[in-house]
């Protein structure tokens, strides 16, 4: 037993021995935190990981950033370094961090500097902090540095002081996973001197910082985000520590002022008195509730209005289900290590003498919390003798007692010559029970006290009358009166704990339901109408949804449930100050209160998606805490669904848009080359011919012009691929139909290219009778003409190229074959695609890519296909073409004059 004499408060939390347990295996986390660059961390880092070295531990360098700083290089020679990987990024060579490299070494620690550093395009993980995760899962230590801007939870914060948003964030998941943290702080005035001094930045960036960020105030405010955050997390060591050990607390290290909410008008002087001591000892505080199921509608509200002001003043408020107050009080106390509780004096009626208050329990029981007990600043209304809560029974509470003594008292009547008169005390016990079971604790006590009058009446001696002459009737209605009591309050405290847990069950499955829907839900549309619809359907209030769109600047609705609703004026005010103030207005606020409509905004870090509107005056009764809290999830996760939505978004725009510019980027560089070398040698053709026109023979110019022609023509080619692609692109590609031979395409496809030829020759095996194809002649004989020039390109010299054509009952088969390296197996589907050209085989690295896509195109467009293959001859690659067949005109007339005769 400990010194509190609680054995269930001596045992060590589990949470608590599973989170050190973790900390201390192999793969630990250490992290030298800092306010800003330049305090020295990194400095720090090293000379600590000296002295551990010189312990004999294995410490290895993963990477550090010196930026330049000789002392911090010095701080490395004596320490093993892994090698940096040298990786590409936008024709830049860059120096990064080598994780499998430090995995495959397995040093008991590795000093991995900056984690919140981004990593260049190319390794396993986008963040290094992640290669951290990685090394930690492994069973390796690292240590490593950071700066207290770099925290999710506080980039808000950090970009309200300095005006500047830091898109390289850590999550705070990985900060609660270190072991150690160690704080390295230095003055504003000394970090600054240092910057100017050149031992944070160079000369330039330097004077840029002290112009920016590194001012006095936003240094200080930095400075103060570093030490609150070291001083949470040894607030969270204290209670690990007392947690792992058993110990209940509290320790005084750091003050802690909790409040206990009894649900009456006088909490707000409690809340008030509590934050003006926190502000006088620069402590924290909180709030708490404890739910024992007797709550009114009354308190219900008090307390919703006691948690509005907890939250305006910086506070939290948590409410706890329990039965004793004073047991929950004081466990929620020992497990958060708070020092000081704040309760109000209590008053109570003087007939209520037996009733032990809150305040003399605590001075029995809490002698090692500070107790704080306020005068409350509110006058108490006058205690009337006659505020009986008989009075407050509901209908239901009344006639249930009814109807049960009516039938306990014609039970006791029937069995009342033929049983003792314990026996019947047992019928009157039942009807309380059953009345506790169904309506509560105060209908029950109602019942006991009539059952006992009743049967005091009606069944003992003298009858008819309250008085009784023998002993033992004495004891026996007086036991049966203490056990329809406890019984009635047993009963009844079950039911209440029936029914919260009925309400818990309930509000869980609703967000269940809420998270599926949402979680489905892939589009704004979707995540709108499904989140309108659960909030409306819940609180049976009309609900909008108001948010401004491309075409509609300003706020509007874009849905509402149930049908459709209208906002008045003021309503819309009120949604316009929630829209652009970020607050809650409207109904149950602090801003234009009387609206029938609250309006909640959902907020994105600094923008805000969309407003909510719950028509929460059409209610009969307010919203009591745990549906404020219910609402609260709800919205969240619908504005969690909206804000995944949006991001998707986002991402599906900014893939595009990366995808536009490399395709621009390919057509400039491909149409660069491709263009610039005819034009070269036509640009040359004609010089010569100009200035040597003396001197140049006839079967030279002749040459020289052919040359120009032949040129010509190819740059011809090239800029009719660019149009028939810029037409396939957006859809304007008309396919003009006629009847064509095959053999007729192949010729015209082979006499374009005659000049191309060269010494290449082309064999031919066309099967006789071929059906005619009904296609646009010109597209696919500029598809033939590509998948020809590509093959070509890529034949060697007096090479050979076939062309085989032959039909199946519904297709057109067409092979162009070369001699040339052929294209790997891995990217013969690749090569269809826009600007894809390969260093190796059939692309050669010098093409647009575009050719063989505008086939694709071309042949697609006639349904049909177009693939390339491994070469039938062993070396090259063949392009089969598929085209389907129809009905020529010659088969039909063939047809019709079968059926004529």
């Amino acid at each position: 037993m400990n010194r509190w004499g609680n054995d269930e408060a001596s045992r060590p939390d589990p949470e608590a021995l599973l989170k050190t347990a973790r900390r201390e295996v192999r793969g630990s986390l250490r992290i030298f935190l800092g306010a800003a660059p330049g305090v020295g961390k990194t400095y720090a880092m090293l000379r600590t990981a000296r002295d551990l070295a010189g312990q004999g531990e294995q410490v290895t360098i993963g990477i550090i950033e010196s930026h330049g700083r000789q002392e911090t290089e010095d701080l490395c020679e004596s320490l093993e370094r892994i090698p940096l990987i040298e990786r590409e990024h936008q024709g830049r060579a860059f120096h990064e961090y080598d994780l499998d490299a430090t995995l495959n070494r397995a040093p008991d620690v590795v000093l991995v500097d900056e984690l919140a550093h981004r990593n260049i395009p190319g390794g396993r993980h986008p963040r290094r902090y992640q290669d951290i995760e990685e090394l930690l899962d492994a069973g390796i230590d690292v240590w490593t540095t950071l700066n207290v801007q770099h925290i999710e939870s506080l980039n808000d914060v950090v970009a309200r002081i300095t005006g500047i948003r830091m898109r390289e964030t850590v999550p705070d998941s990985l900060i609660t996973r270190a072991r150690d943290i160690t704080l390295i702080d230095l003055t504003p005035d000394e970090l600054i001197q240092r910057l100017k001094q050149g031992k944070v930045y160079v000369p330039e960036q330097a004077r840029a910082a002290l112009d920016g960020y590194f001012s006095i105030s936003n240094l200080t405010a930095l400075r103060e985000l570093a030490m609150q955050t070291m001083a949470e997390r040894v607030d969270s060591d204290v209670r690990d520590s007392m947690g792992v050990q058993g110990l209940a607390g509290p320790w005084p290290v750091r003050p802690k002022l909790l409040v206990a909410l009894s649900g009456r008008p006088e909490d707000t002087s409690l809340i008030r008195a509590t934050h003006r001591m926190a502000e006088r000892r620069s402590a924290t505080w909180r709030a708490v509730h404890i739910d024992t199921g007797s709550s009114s509608p009354e308190m219900r509200l008090e307390l919703e209005r006691s948690s509005q002001l907890v939250e305006r003043l910086g506070g939290e408020v948590t409410v706890l289900a329990g039965q004793s107050r004073l047991q929950e009080l004081l466990d929620y106390a020992r497990r958060n290590n708070i020092t000081t509780l704040v309760i109000g004096r209590p008053v109570h009626a003087p007939w209520r003498f037996w009733h032990r208050s809150l305040g003399k329990l605590l001075l029995r029981e809490a002698g090692e919390f500070d107790l704080v007990v306020v005068a409350e600043s509110e006058r108490r209304k006058p205690i009337r003798l006659m505020k009986n809560p008989i009075r407050r029974l509901t209908h239901r509470e009344w006639l249930l007692p009814t109807a049960v003594l009516s039938i306990s008292m014609v039970l006791s009547l029937v069995i009342d010559r033929t049983m003792d008169l314990a026996n019947i005390s047992l019928v009157f016990l039942t009807g309380v029970l059953v009345t506790a079971a169904y309506t509560g604790t105060r209908a029950a006590m109602v019942t006991a006290v009539l059952s006992f009058l009743l049967y005091n009446f009606f069944f003992t001696e003298p009858r008819y009358s309250l008085a009784m002459v023998h002993r033992d009737q004495l004891l026996t209605v007086f036991f049966f009166f203490i056990v329809a009591m406890i019984g009635g309050q047993l009963a009844g405290r079950a039911r209440r704990q029936l029914v919260a847990l009925r309400a818990s069950r309930d509000q869980t499955q609703q967000l269940l339901q809420l998270s599926r829907a949402l979680s489905a839900a892939a589009d704004h549309s979707t995540v709108r109408t499904t989140g309108i619809s659960a909030l409306a359907d819940w609180l049976e209030v009309p609900t909008v949804y108001l948010e401004s769109t491309t075409d509609k600047p300003e706020l509007h609705i874009t849905e509402s449930h149930p049908g459709s609703v209208a906002l008045d004026t003021t309503a819309r005010q009120a949604a316009a100050w929630s829209y652009h103030h970020r607050k809650v207005s409207g109904h149950g606020s602090q801003t234009l209160a009387s609206q029938r409509w609250r309006f909640i905004p959902l907020v994105d870090k600094e923008t805000t998606s969309g407003i909510v509107g719950l028509a929460l005056g059409d209610r009969d009764t307010s919203l009591i805490h745990d549906q404020e809290t219910l609402v609260d999830t709800l919205i969240n996760q619908f504005s969690m669904a909206l804000t995944r939505t949006r991001l998707v978004n986002d991402l599906g725009a900014a893939r595009l848009a990366e995808e536009n510019e490399r395709l621009r980027s390919a057509l400039l560089s491909s149409v660069s080359h491709d263009l610039r070398t005819p034009l070269s040698s036509i640009i040359g053709a004609a010089s010569s011919l100009r200035d040597l026109d003396q001197q140049l023979t006839a079967e030279d110019k002749r040459e020289l012009l052919d040359s120009v022609l032949g040129e010509s023509e190819r740059l011809n080619r090239y800029i009719q691929n660019l149009l028939d692609m810029t037409r396939l692109g957006h859809g304007t590609l008309k396919i003009e139909r006629d009847w064509v031979a095959l053999s007729d395409l192949i010729n015209a496809a082979l006499k374009r290219l005659t000049s191309a030829l060269g010494q290449v020759r082309v064999v031919r095996d066309i099967a006789p009778d071929l059906p005619l194809l009904y296609v646009h002649p010109a597209l696919v004989e500029q598809a033939l003409v590509n998948v020809i020039e590509n093959a070509i390109r890529f034949s060697p010299i007096s090479g050979s190229i076939f062309i085989h054509g032959k039909a199946s009952s519904d297709e057109l088969f067409i092979s162009i074959t070369d001699q040339g390296p052929g294209i790997p197996e891995s990217e013969r589907e690749q090569v269809f695609d826009m600007f894809f050209t390969g260093g190796e085989g059939d692309r050669g690295k010098h093409g647009s890519g575009l050719g063989l896509a505008i086939c694709r195109g071309m042949i697609g467009a006639h349904a049909g296909s177009i693939t390339a293959e491994q070469s039938p001859l062993g070396s090259g690659t063949r392009i089969m073409i598929r085209l389907p067949l129809m009905d020529s005109p010659h088969m039909e007339d063939d047809t019709e004059a079968q059926d004529e005769s």
